[in-house]
């Protein structure tokens, strides 16, 4: 079987063979046993570990329990004033006597104690466990120096009321803010954030995937039958296509019941702006992926062994491990100059436009711009591997290098392919 005989005998039509391939690469690879068993594992980690975060993380959001011992309405009144003022959520407790709040704060029950002092000591006591500290000693503090002015402007037959009025309008302070706050910002910075995580992962499993199919095609001598009523180009998208479904899905399984678990489990809270950002990773993951699956699936047509297709495709590894990086440091300075700039060089654009729109720092313009360079890349992607695997594909014994491939000439003649029949 000669070389243009297998490229131009093709019997089918290009939906045709290419829907074939793509269910061939999805039925036999989803029902692997290693397949179905590492993604359950990976599920089970999932969920387990988000259900496990949250018993660890849980419970940040419970109220201060400072006691008072005694009936000290006025206390009990300026401490729960003096959560609200520092934002803090308090719970007073009633106690009965000393002896009470010892015991309730060698349980833990309560963080602080307060009592009345001794007669010609401190007018007030805490009892606590370990010190005064953090968000208890604040509160308590600002209770009992709100308690006292309150006493001595009552002892002075002033009104406490208008006092604290006139303080407030002497004080009053009005902040105006370089930098207004973006709404959601970090609910949709996490989502991109992760979307570039998954990316890489999908590079790295599906590209591997891709490439090395090609690779075992080549070296089983199936691809040869295939060629026989199949174009290269057709067998190429059809693989590319069905691996890249099996990845996508594999994602969107992993991630929805990561998303779900973390929501029920109150891990995470995504409000409805944030799942907007969702459409943006996903256009922008789809476009890096294709990008680099067309060019993986040259690699593997480039060589006759698995062995040699690490260093074949070393490139792109470094290029995608360049990109990921790009996005997980980038993160920190999505105004500066040399991230805006890189944002508009593809690949990198996969990993820093979904982070700079979710900052806020794009305006249309910048992202259909991008979007369309990126498009640009990936068709100039497909014409690079569809030269290179169409002239390497049949190539058995050495390794072909990147300019051998894209020459063609020199592949061509050397081209031996074994007759099928």
């Amino acid at each position: 079987m000669s070389t243009s005989k297998t490229t131009g005998g093709a019997t089918l039509g290009p939906t045709r063979a290419i829907s074939l391939i793509a269910r061939r690469e999805i039925t036999t690879r989803v029902r692997t046993r290693s397949f179905l068993i590492t993604n359950a594992l990976m599920l089970v980690l999932i969920i387990g570990g988000l259900i496990v975060a949250s018993i660890f993380t849980g419970g940040d959001d419970k109220p201060e329990k400072i006691g008072v011992v005694g009936t000290n309405a006025a206390l009990s009144q300026s401490i729960t004033q003096a959560g609200a003022l520092s934002g803090t959520a308090v719970e007073v407790v009633p106690l009965a006597d000393a002896a009470a709040a010892r015991t309730q704060v060698d349980a833990g029950d309560v963080s602080v104690a307060l009592g009345t002092g001794a007669v010609g000591g401190p007018a007030y006591t805490a009892i606590t466990k370990d010190g005064l500290s953090g968000a208890s000693e604040t509160i308590v503090r600002t209770a009992l120096a709100q308690l006292a002015q309150r006493e001595t402007l009552a002892r002075s037959n002033i009104d406490p009321a208008s006092f604290n009025d006139e303080q407030q309008a002497a004080s009053a302070l009005q902040v105006t803010q370089t930098k207004p706050d973006k709404p959601d910002e970090g609910q949709r910075l996490a989502i991109a954030y992760v979307g570039v995580i998954l990316l890489l992962f999908a590079i790295m499993t599906g590209g591997g995937m891709v490439s090395a199919g090609v690779v075992e095609e080549k070296t089983s001598r199936v691809v040869e039958l295939l060629l026989a009523t199949i174009r290269p180009l057709h067998l190429l998208w059809g693989k590319i296509l069905g691996i890249g479904a099996i990845t996508f899905g594999q994602l969107v399984v992993l991630g929805g019941a990561g998303l779900i678990t973390a929501s029920v489990t109150g891990v995470l809270t995504v409000p409805s702006a944030a799942i907007s950002m969702l459409g943006a990773v996903v256009v922008w993951f789809l476009l890096g992926f294709l990008f680099f699956a067309i060019l993986y699936a040259a690699t593997g047509a480039m060589v006759s062994r698995q062995e040699e297709l690490g260093s074949t495709a070393a490139p792109l590894t470094i290029l995608s491990i360049g990109v990921l990086y790009a996005g997980i440091f980038g993160i920190n300075s999505l105004d500066s100059s040399f991230i805006k700039a890189l944002s508009w060089i593809p690949p990198f654009s996969a990993s820093l436009m979904p982070m700079r729109i979710a900052a806020g720092e794009t305006n249309t313009v910048q992202v259909v711009g991008t979007i369309v360079i990126m498009i640009a890349a990936c068709l100039v992607a497909v014409w690079v591997a569809s030269r290179v695997y169409q002239r390497s594909i049949l190539r058995t014994g050495s390794k072909v290098s990147w300019s051998e491939a894209l020459r063609g000439s020199k592949t061509e003649e050397k081209a031996t392919p074994t007759p099928v029949g």
